[in-house]
């Protein structure tokens, strides 16, 4: 093929696939490496002379500072002057919702297309939990799930609650439990951690505390543990992504009609999308951005939806779609609701060790206090 996209090999990224399988004349393939392989992978090719890659998926504001900076990106707007008009308007910028293009600039200028949000839903049993709400999305400080929890309908083969604690989930899915407490990750203006605060520490306790509702192995759990507990009728609640939702909700879900969508006080959510490698020459990137353009339609926002459950655009969200998708409603106030982590380019030394500092407190081997002190001075 003449060009090549790379990406991981995530639910949503079928989408484009077909669509470039569908349409030949584009000469562009996608090529799914496993997660584990990808970053690095990428971050190869966009230090070679010449990108072997005409483009590369990143997961906007938490790569993009990092990749800005070592200036390995090209920046839309000097391409967009020499893009093919039609290109672009059948793009259709301004259906992009607001939240989602933000996320997709770094100091004003945008380095990312976007294609689908990775943002937290907690999925929950109606029948067996009681989330009163004045509103069709119950909203849930993560602080009163204890109570929550405690008053749900008792079943012995039934788990009130399960984390997604593995490893290279965890820190993630701790966020809306550290920002419900009051506490941070970064000072922007001193630039330094606050992720060791005693409201940080409060917090860790607090999500490590939950474990008691939670199956003995949940520090194992990713995505495919989440949704198969979900699916199987083995657990009450849990959280996991809106990209993961159209697959926890599909046809092979036997419990599908008895589950809700609620959301945290305060989710996470990124935005993953297509970047395109500055080290290639000014026709490749102009060639690519203009058939990227053409790929990511409103159409094809609609089977992101279909697939995997977090599309990016003001249409996907109609009242007809809404009304098709149980959990769309809930995506679309995630996106309003939604905070991420620090852009600063400083702020990426300290992913790692932050990591690692939750998923030891997580597992009993060093105290919180210990543990994210030891990750702010890394």
């Amino acid at each position: 093929m003449k060009n090549r996209i790379i990406g991981p090999d995530d639910p949503a990224l079928a989408v484009l696939q077909q669509q470039l399988l569908d349409h030949p004349e584009w000469e562009t393939e996608l090529i799914i490496f496993p997660w584990a392989e990808y970053q690095p992978m990428m971050e190869s090719s966009l230090k070679e002379e010449t990108s072997s890659y005409q483009a590369v998926c990143v997961p906007g504001h938490i790569w993009l500072p990092g990749l800005v900076s070592n200036n390995w990106l090209a920046d839309f707007d000097t391409l967009l002057p020499e893009l093919d008009p039609i290109a672009r308007q059948t793009y259709q910028p301004e259906d992009i919702i607001l939240s989602v293009a933000n996320e997709c600039k770094l100091n004003g200028k945008q380095y990312i297309l976007p294609l689908f949000t990775d943002g937290h839903l907690v999925f929950y049993r109606k029948d067996l939990l009681n989330l009163t709400s004045a509103v069709d999305v119950p909203i849930i400080n993560p602080l009163d799930l204890p109570q929550i929890l405690e008053k749900s309908t008792k079943n012995d083969d039934i788990f009130p609650f399960a984390l997604k604690a593995h490893p290279s989930e965890i820190l993630l899915d701790w966020l809306p439990y550290l920002w419900a407490a009051g506490g941070k990750v970064w000072d922007s203006q001193k630039q330094q951690p606050l992720f060791n605060s005693p409201e940080a520490v409060k917090a860790l306790e607090f999500y490590v505390s939950l474990k008691s509702f939670c199956p003995e192995n949940t520090h194992t759990f990713g995505n495919q543990e989440i949704s198969d507990l979900l699916k199987s009728g083995k657990v009450m609640m849990a959280t996991s992504w809106g990209g993961q939702a159209a697959l926890i909700l599909d046809d092979g879900n036997p419990y599908r009609d008895l589950f809700g969508t609620a959301l945290f006080t305060s989710p996470w959510n990124a935005t993953w999308g297509i970047s395109i490698p500055q080290n290639q020459a000014m026709e490749r990137k102009v060639e690519i951005l203009s058939t990227l353009f053409k790929a990511a339609s409103p159409q094809q926002d609609r089977e992101v939806t279909r697939v995997a459950g977090s599309p990016v655009r003001y249409s996907s969200y109609s009242d007809n779609q809404l009304s098709r998708y149980s959990w769309l409603e809930a995506q679309q106030q995630m996106l309003n609701r939604c905070q991420m982590l620090p852009t600063d380019p400083k702020f990426s030394k300290y992913l790692g060790p932050l990591y690692e500092a939750v998923y030891q407190v997580f597992m009993g081997e060093i105290t919180p206090t210990e543990a994210l002190e030891k990750a702010a001075q890394s």
